[in-house]
Formats: C-alpha cells, sequence, structure tokens
C-alpha cells in the first residue's frame, strides 16, 4: 500500500479530556497510519506536546492560547496574534510536504490560521461530526465568543485586520476536495452548506472494540442503570434522573451509576443536590464522579446492565452509545440526531424526550421482559463490532480518500 502523507489540523490532539469527537479524531488518525501506511503530522490548538496517544503519528504543531473558557482574556488573543504568521508559515511548509490536508470540524478552529492551505492547491479533505451553521463565519468559535461591537464587528482592531485575511465563502467551500460526516444525520443536516462538494460519505465513528469487551449477560445487571456523559442540560440526566425516580417506586432492587463530573458546572452541582435532597435518589445512586477513558469499561460499562442516552439535543452519533453496545450493555436513547442510526428497535430502546412519560415507558418496557432482551443486546453488540469498529471505520476513511484522489 503506498504510504500517504497527511496534515490533519484539529482543535484537540490528544484530547485534554475524553470528549467524543476529540477523542474518536486521535483514534481514527492512529489507526491509518498503523494499518493504512498514513504517515500525519498532526497541527493541534491544545498545548500538549506528548503524549502516550501520539504514537504513530507526529504532534509537530500547536495553535496558540488554549481555545477555552479563556477567549475574552487578553493573553489568548495577543498570543493570537503574535503567532499567526509563523504559524501560517509553518503550516504552509508542512503542507507542500504532504499529499493530503485532513481537516476536523473547521468551526472549533481560528479561521485565518488553518483557511491558509486552502490556497496552496493541495487536496483538503474534511470531517463534520458536528453542526456547522450556514454562515461560514459562524463556524470560528474564537470568532464568534469575541468582543462584538453593536454592528457585530469584532471590537479589537488587531482582530479585525486579522480576520480580513480569511477566504470569501465562496472560495471557503469550493476548495474542499471530499467531505466526510460522522453520521447520515450530519451529512442531511449540512447538505446545503456542502452541495458544491461532489465527493463525500458518511464514516460513521468507530472504536477500539478490544477496549469495551462483552460482558456476560444476567437480568440482575439489567437492573443496574447508568448514564455517562458531560454534565450539561442538553444531555438530559435530569430527565434520567426523574424517570428513574419513577419505576424505582416499583422495584427495590434498581439502582442507578452516574459517570460524570457533576461538580464542573452549575447544572451538574444543581444535579449533586436534587439527588442528596431525595431519600429515594440518596440510597439508589452512585457518582463515580470523572472516570478515566482506560476505566470506563472496568469501572461503569461492565457494572450497568441499561445504558440511559436522554439527551435532549441532536447528537450527531455518540461514542458513548457504541461503547455500551460493545459491552453488552443495553441501551435506551432518545430519538434524535444520528442515534437512530445505531439504536432501533432490534437493538435497543428508542423514546420521544419531548413527550412526557416517553422515557418511563421504555425503561418499564426493559423490566417487563428482563430475559427476553438478551437477543436485543447480541444483536447490538454485533452490529458495533461488524460495522462501527476502529478498523471499519479507518478503512471506509483511507477508501474514500485513495478513490477521490486516484480517480479525479
Amino acid at each position: 500500500m503506498k504510504p500517504l502523507k497527511c496534515l490533519a489540523i484539529t482543535n484537540s490532539y490528544p484530547p485534554d479530556h475524553a470528549g467524543g469527537y476529540e477523542l474518536g479524531t486521535c483514534n481514527l488518525l492512529e489507526s491509518l497510519a498503523k494499518n493504512f501506511a498514513w504517515e500525519n503530522t498532526v497541527y493541534s490548538s491544545v498545548r500538549k506536546e506528548k503524549s502516550h496517544r501520539t504514537m504513530s503519528t507526529q504532534l509537530t504543531g500547536f495553535f496558540p492560547g488554549r481555545l477555552g473558557p479563556d477567549f475574552q482574556r487578553w493573553r489568548t488573543k495577543r498570543a493570537l496574534i503574535r503567532n499567526h504568521q509563523r504559524i501560517v508559515s509553518e503550516l504552509k511548509t508542512e503542507t507542500n510536504q504532504a499529499d493530503i490536508i485532513f481537516i476536523f470540524n473547521p468551526r472549533r478552529l481560528v479561521l485565518p490560521e488553518w483557511t491558509s492551505v486552502l490556497e496552496l492547491g493541495k487536496p483538503v479533505f474534511v470531517f463534520v461530526s458536528d453542526f456547522w451553521p450556514q454562515d461560514p463565519w459562524a463556524t470560528d468559535i474564537f470568532h464568534s465568543r469575541s468582543s462584538k461591537n453593536e454592528s457585530n464587528e469584532l471590537k479589537d482592531s488587531a482582530l479585525r485586520t486579522l480576520y480580513s485575511s480569511v477566504l470569501k465563502p465562496s472560495q471557503f467551500f469550493s476548495n474542499f476536495t471530499g467531505a466526510m460526516f460522522g453520521s447520515e444525520f450530519m451529512q442531511r443536516t449540512h447538505a446545503e452548506t456542502f452541495s458544491l462538494i461532489k465527493n463525500q460519505c458518511v464514516a460513521h465513528w468507530g472504536i477500539d472494540t478490544d477496549s469495551f469487551p462483552e460482558v456476560p449477560f444476567s437480568s440482575e445487571r439489567l437492573k443496574v442503570f447508568g448514564f455517562c456523559g458531560r454534565p450539561e442540560k442538553e444531555k438530559g440526566l435530569d430527565l434520567a434522573l426523574d424517570a428513574f425516580r419513577e419505576i424505582s417506586k416499583h422495584d427495590d432492587d434498581l439502582r442507578f451509576m452516574i459517570a460524570s463530573d457533576l461538580r464542573r458546572s452549575s447544572f451538574g452541582r444543581s444535579i449533586i443536590k436534587k439527588i442528596s435532597s431525595d431519600p429515594i435518589l440518596a440510597s439508589r445512586v452512585s457518582i463515580l464522579g470523572d472516570v478515566p477513558y482506560s476505566d470506563l469499561h472496568r469501572v461503569f460499562y461492565s457494572k450497568i446492565g441499561v445504558l440511559l442516552f436522554p439527551s435532549v439535543w441532536k447528537e450527531p452519533f455518540a461514542l458513548t452509545v457504541l461503547e455500551a453496545m460493545a459491552s453488552c450493555v443495553l441501551v435506551i436513547a432518545s430519538n434524535t440526531g444520528g442515534t437512530p442510526e445505531i439504536v432501533d428497535q432490534s437493538t435497543g430502546y428508542s423514546f420521544d424526550p419531548l413527550v412526557n412519560g416517553s422515557l418511563v415507558n421504555a425503561c418499564i418496557d426493559v423490566l417487563k421482559i428482563l430475559d427476553g432482551n438478551h437477543d436485543r443486546i447480541q444483536r447490538g453488540a454485533l452490529r458495533i463490532r461488524s460495522n462501527h469498529s476502529l478498523p471499519f471505520m479507518a478503512k471506509k476513511v483511507d477508501d474514500f480518500i485513495r478513490r477521490t484522489l486516484y480517480n479525479s
């Protein structure tokens, strides 16, 4: 197989946390390097030069500033402006040495920096697994969160000058050679935005299934419910707790485990108060806190029988669901976003988060036929290992890119 030199540009590599797409990006690039002769150079916005996750890839550069809660700090802005030309120069040098440019979720990057590679004529592929608004300007998180004046212009004159160098939208999209999407839902959502790009494919996220081995089935495990995710309102943890409390009234054996650092957010802290002030929840809910990704299967998935995935927003495509199903955990998920592409009536249970009682009814259905859920669990685990493993995803990406390059 011919080696493929890739310059990958992403906002976080290796991930600072076990966030979904950051982790997926990291794992995908490593799988491509290991199995498909990719030689990756990775530019990231996170200041972390060494990590056990880099493996075959190289972390040779990073964007200045940590683009997190400190967007408004003047040091972040000054670092961005001071290092801009150096970063652009380094990116152009790396671009000239690469066969392809692979950009992950551009809306999380700083447009004036990474868009410089679009003018150099190399094939540019984009992977989209989160929401990309119709307005390209709105895709830049740094721009959208910086201070604006009454006319919605950047207040900082140096930043205005910096952003004046960005390509026009018509130039911006016409420079992409191909677009990949993390789910069919993402492709539909962005159909208009990427309508000028004829080369497209869906490459569902994959996971390292060896890290999530199957756990033997038992009816007792199905009485242990679980939640894993960020402590934010849109993840629906309050909805899950309300449903669990309702079904617990009729079964004293039910338990609930939460794998989330609830203290990181005001919403999470309100959940802690909700649990501690309710006698039923306080006696049956265990808060594990922030579980390291490498320990998730041992500490969490191997202990629960049912994962509640109650997102009230449209999840693009969640790794949590894949990890649970691979571990032979039954999944009850909201029917929004890309989740129905993996959780259906043959592999799990779905519910409508906008309908009162829908999640409660789904939980009751599970408990009615505890032993009868074995087939669904097995079908779900088989689907993950067949179609959503990391090598399966990497092969799809490699096939798409090589086919696009050599057939154009």
